[in-house]
């Protein structure tokens, strides 16, 4: 029953809270102008470089409109496969490697069930079917690997079969090593609100590579293997340095996509992710940040299953001030009903939670000093 909530709760987001499409960030801005240029394939053909089987079914599908190429696509789904694949492999031109990988992306872009046509090619081939593309995250141009990364993703996703294991695990690594690449190592940490600032430019595609991981741990069999490569001390790492809204938000909602997982929501506080969390909530003026923030607190307290851990997280937010947030938020208006409800949700909670500390309080303070009452009195207030 967790499971159908989550997904369903997953489903119901509206576009822009998932953002996974994020037209304005340089991979998509650099797709534009790559498809607007004209690739010749007659020179690969003479060069021998593709086949002419390649080259006729290329040539067909680059000049044909939406219509035209769907009609190719599912009448010719394992020449698609063989002719791209043969593509990526045999052209060595970075301008045309990017272009084929844009009519890649475009194709599933379209119709997201065409990622069986990759895996219905690997099976025949008997080949791991992110085998060829892992590879080119070998590569130093910028928009190959991670427009390369964007289609790995996808594939991983979108298709019914899990992706296999070993790949899984050098996928998510090289992601985890790219977001390092950018964490600034040392600076501008959370517990200061002095010393951060969240304008600060990162790499020009870190939000591409955080939105192929907002996509990878919507499946709770990826968000098990990322935990293994050790990927929630980098989002840390990284969300306790100096990164900009955009990439708070998109590394916010990896944490909160993790936190429906009720093992992993239990462990997540072993990694400081609530006091970040907390610092990044007291200085944010970003709605959708405060919004995603909101939600993972309320998962932190809600899907463990062991009810002291729920406790302790309670009681680590009262500590990291965010009740006080909390009084902050509330004095503000919100269209959105989600963080009204989740602001409600986590003050009662944490007013509960101070009421169980003051409670404990008096109780520990009567057994050091004894209170004024017979001993018989003092067992049984203590068993009550």
């Amino acid at each position: 029953m967790a499971g159908k909530i989550e997904q369903a709760a997953l489903r119901g987001l509206p576009e822009e809270k998932i953002d996974m499409l994020a037209a304005t960030s340089v991979l998509q801005q650099q797709a534009s102008e790559i498809r607007q240029q004209r690739v010749n394939w007659q020179s690969y053909l003479q060069g021998q470089m593709i086949t002419q089987e390649d080259f006729n079914f290329i040539t067909a599908f680059d000049r044909a409109d939406q219509a035209t190429r769907a009609k190719l696509i599912n009448e010719h789904r394992g020449l698609l496969a063989k002719t791209f694949l043969n593509l990526l492999e045999h052209v060595s031109k970075d301008l045309t490697i990017q272009y084929v990988l844009v009519m890649i992306d475009d194709m599933l872009q379209e119709d997201r069930s065409r990622v069986e046509i990759f895996r219905e090619h690997s099976t025949r081939k008997k080949e791991p079917v992110c085998g060829q593309f892992l590879n080119l995250l070998n590569g130093s141009d910028g928009f190959i690997v991670n427009m390369t990364a964007t289609i790995i993703a996808k594939i991983a996703c979108w298709s019914p079969d899990l992706m296999d294991r070993a790949d899984l695990n050098f996928y998510l690594t090289w992601l985890k090593d790219q977001l390092k690449l950018n964490a600034r190592d040392g600076k501008g940490h959370h517990g200061s609100s002095t010393d951060y600032s969240p304008t600060i430019d990162n790499n020009d595609y870190m939000q591409s590579v955080a939105r192929c991981l907002q996509l990878m741990l919507r499946i709770d069999d990826f968000r098990a293997a990322f935990i293994s490569v050790d990927g929630i001390s980098t989002l840390m790492s990284v969300l306790s340095g100096r990164v900009n809204f955009q990439i708070q938000y998109q590394l916010i909602f990896c944490i909160w996509v993790l936190t429906f997982n009720a093992k992993l929501a239990e462990r997540m506080n072993k990694f400081s992710v609530i006091p970040i969390l907390a610092d990044i909530l007291s200085d944010s003026v970003k709605e959708k940040v405060t919004r995603i923030i909101l939600a993972a607190f309320r998962n932190l307290i809600e899907k463990p299953e062991d009810s002291a851990i729920s406790k302790e997280h309670c009681i680590a937010m009262v500590q990291s001030k965010v009740l006080k947030q909390l009084s902050i938020l509330e004095q503000r208006k919100f269209d959105d009903e989600d963080i009204v409800e989740d602001v409600q949700f986590l003050n009662e909670k944490l007013q509960a939670s101070v009421q169980d500390l003051s409670s404990f309080d008096e109780y520990a303070t009567e057994v050091k000093t004894g209170p004024r009452m017979e001993p018989c009195a003092q067992v049984s207030s203590v068993l009550a």
